[in-house]
């Protein structure tokens, strides 16, 4: 009867320490999720951003509204230029 009881115990003791191990890898990679963008805002987005800067052609990727808040200028980035 010893080796029974001993048998679960190894199986919830083990159940314990997969459930630490994958706790601990959901930690380091929520952690390493906080890292700053690979992009940064000068960085071109198309093949065609140094191109439209070089000739400046280019728009602002965000603009501000009358509230200070940033938004995507869609408009301006979409707009067919001549």
């Amino acid at each position: 009867m010893t080796n029974i009881t001993r048998t679960t115990e190894g199986s919830s003791g083990a159940l314990a320490r997969a459930g630490q191990l994958a706790l601990a890898v959901l930690v380091v990679a929520a952690l390493g999720a906080c890292k700053r963008s690979a992009l940064r805002n000068d960085d071109d987005r198309t093949q065609f951003s140094q191109y439209d800067r070089t000739r400046n052609v280019d728009s602002a990727p965000f603009i501000e509204d009358e509230f200070g808040r940033r938004t995507p200028n869609l408009r301006a980035r979409l707009l067919v230029k001549d």
